[in-house]
């Protein structure tokens, strides 16, 4: 559990200091859909800081597996620029995958593998469950 909560710190400071959270640098798209849905809102060169307050969330030892999802939020941030031109169509990877649960409070967060770039991590060291903030499911349902 420690070494989870380790990497999902490091995946995240990384992401802010790459520059996720700072608009002069990468921009971050982030896209909101229903479970049931092919309906997706996005929300362009989005402010992550201001959407998520994972400050404030708790993580979760144990998850009832019996819950319905409801929403998936995906979380893209501007691919790095090299000298080769980026491919145009293609200008974002995604970097994290969040599902929220119809009546809970829990979140269940997947970090992209492709955001770890190394081999050797399962998808169920990538995945952490925590108890999100009012203020997160209240920007959520404003959205």
């Amino acid at each position: 559990m420690i070494k989870r909560t380790y990497l999902l710190t490091i995946l995240l400071i990384v992401c802010l200091l790459t520059g996720c959270g700072n608009k002069t640098e990468k921009m971050c798209r982030i896209e909101i859909r229903n479970e049931n849905s092919t309906d997706v809102i996005t929300l362009e060169q989005a402010d992550v800081d201001d959407f998520f307050d994972e400050d404030e969330w708790t993580e979760c030892e144990n998850f009832d597996e019996k819950l319905v999802s409801e929403y998936v939020i995906e979380l893209y941030q501007e691919k790095t620029h090299t000298r080769v031109q980026p491919d145009k169509e293609n200008t974002y990877e995604k970097v994290m995958e969040y599902t929220t649960y119809k009546d809970s409070d829990i979140v269940k967060v997947v970090i992209s593998k492709d955001a770890i770039k190394s081999g050797g991590v399962s998808e169920e060291d990538l995945t952490f469950y925590y108890k999100g903030s009012e203020q997160f499911f209240s920007t959520l349902n404003n959205v």
